[in-house]
């Protein structure tokens, strides 16, 4: 209880009423552009990533990724290989979580 109210008390409740709305009507298909059209959507986006979910995350699980990746042309699925859920890579709260990322992101710099 006390981490919960630590971290969210603190928090402008319409940053996290945005992030809600964000998460249930966020689509990158919605416009004149593509109409819908997911697959088309995502193939259009031509930079390099990757796309890194938290291997244990419960709200985004890597497999929801898989749809994505296999349509973005040049993103790679990465996985967060950690035990920390849906916080896997938050900011300092895992050292061997943050060296992993650290070291993905050089990576793709690098390439």
């Amino acid at each position: 209880m006390a981490f919960w109210e630590g971290f969210f008390l603190p928090k402008d409740p319409n940053n996290l009423l945005t992030m809600l709305w964000t998460w249930q009507n966020g689509d990158i298909s919605d416009n004149e552009l593509y109409n819908g059209d997911f697959k088309a959507a995502l193939s259009a986006i031509e930079a390099r990533a990757y796309v890194m979910p938290g291997q244990t995350d419960l709200y985004f699980p890597p497999e929801d990724s898989e749809f994505e990746v296999a349509h973005m042309p040049n993103a790679n699925l990465v996985p967060v290989p950690s035990i920390w859920g849906h916080f896997a890579g938050g900011p300092g709260t895992n050292p061997k979580d943050v060296d992993f990322i650290d070291a993905k992101l050089k990576e793709l710099l690098a390439s």
